[in-house]
């Protein structure tokens, strides 16, 4: 075989398994509208005593049911790979992903118990639940309000923020082993005393987490505060790096101005090491009030900028490969409801497309559950078996 040929060979290999590997994994939660619930127990004895303990389980619940899907990038093919419906343990909707094929996510154990006081206990923790499609899951550590935060990209540690929102926890996944915390307070007090941490997550490298720190309320324009606003590094052991210079990201679009009462959001990190903003720019001519998203993508060189214009995004989800960013849009329909539809970008083409949606939210007298689509992260299906398709 002839050397050129060979290369194109293990070229498409590598891109072929790539591709593969781009796998978006969400979770779809189901409540029940008052006239739903009703409905649903409409033959169940209101008497604990009269009813089965499967029936007394699902009157425990706050949510009717959550399943997990993952949606394949390469041609849209949904397959559920978890659900707890019918289980003693009720998940959180909102669970962070690992590549390995699993997932982590705050829940509640419910069981009969005779002893010390019979009746129904609830347990609740962190749990470990199989992607496979097999519904195996497992507790790995004690209960959390707050779940099991953010995985790093190498699915090794977590961080989750404490209930106050003044610290990070660090944990070793999945052995749920505390490693560190992280002082929120000193960052703050340290940079911008009059910030408040908007939002954390990982860098690339999996070992330095990022936190954002906003000016809590309105700003005062004799104020210096909005200097001290940004993102900012901590290593994991909670030694502060300082923060990602203010120019990096800077809104630089032809035909478009920077609204002064936005600043850019820090959505991750890149593979290469370019770092992922969001931002908005009012194009010249359009009143403030008219600003569009976009997505900055910028090195440590400022003059090689990427911007890419966005439907309005909530959240923001970078694939392990860098190459695609899944999003949410929340719609607005002719009778002044929202749907929520889940997006997908190229970075590399600046291509959507939509994989799925969820409707509006029902009246209480609907007797349909409401429908509340999360993004979770993304998994690679070639290491997590064999999974049930739908449609």
């Amino acid at each position: 075989m002839k050397r050129s040929a060979r290369f194109f060979i293990v070229l498409y290999l590598l891109l072929c398994g790539e591709t593969r590997a781009q796998t978006l994994v969400y979770s779809l939660c189901y409540s029940d509208t008052r006239a739903s619930r009703q409905a649903r127990f409409a033959n169940v004895s209101p008497l604990p005593g009269l009813r089965s303990e499967e029936e007394n389980m699902a009157m425990l619940r706050n949510a009717r049911k959550t399943e997990i899907y993952s949606v394949s990038i390469l041609d849209g093919r949904r397959s559920l790979l978890f659900s707890d419906e019918n289980l003693h343990l009720e998940i959180a909707a909102r669970a962070s992903v690992s590549g390995r094929g699993k997932a982590y996510a705050a829940g509640v154990w419910r069981e009969r118990r005779t002893t010390p006081i019979p009746g129904f206990y609830s347990d609740e923790g962190v749990y470990e639940l199989s992607l496979d499609g097999s519904n195996h899951f497992r507790k790995i550590g004690d209960a959390q309000k707050q779940g099991p935060g953010a995985l790093n990209p190498q699915g090794t540690k977590a961080a989750a923020e404490s209930a106050d929102a003044q610290s990070i926890f660090i944990y070793s996944v999945p052995e749920w082993r505390p490693l560190a915390t992280l002082d929120l307070s000193k960052l703050a007090q340290t940079h911008c005393p009059d910030c408040t941490p908007a939002s954390f997550g990982w860098l690339a490298d999996g070992n330095r987490v990022f936190v954002d720190l906003v000016v809590a309320g309105e700003e005062d324009d004799n104020s210096a505060k909005v200097d001290h606003t940004g993102t900012y590094i901590l290593s994991e052991d909670g030694t502060d790096i300082g923060a990602i210079p203010p120019e990096t990201g800077a809104f630089q679009v032809a035909g478009y101005s920077h609204p002064k009462f936005i600043d850019h959001r820090f959505m991750g990190q890149l593979p290469d090491g370019r770092y992922v903003f969001l931002d908005y720019g009012v194009k010249q001519g359009k009143p403030s009030g008219q600003a569009e998203p976009f997505l900055v993508i910028s090195g440590s060189d400022v003059k090689f900028q990427k911007h890419i214009h966005l439907n309005f995004p909530v959240g923001g989800y970078i694939s392990p490969s860098g190459r695609y960013f899944a999003y949410l849009e929340q719609r607005q329909t002719p009778d002044y409801r929202s749907e929520t539809h889940l997006w997908v970008m190229d970075l590399a083409s600046g291509e959507e497309r939509e994989l799925a949606s969820a409707p509006p939210p029902n009246g209480p007298n609907s007797p349909n559950p409401n429908m509340t689509l999360f993004v979770l992260g993304w998994v690679d299906q070639r290491e997590s078996g064999e999974v049930k398709a739908t449609q």
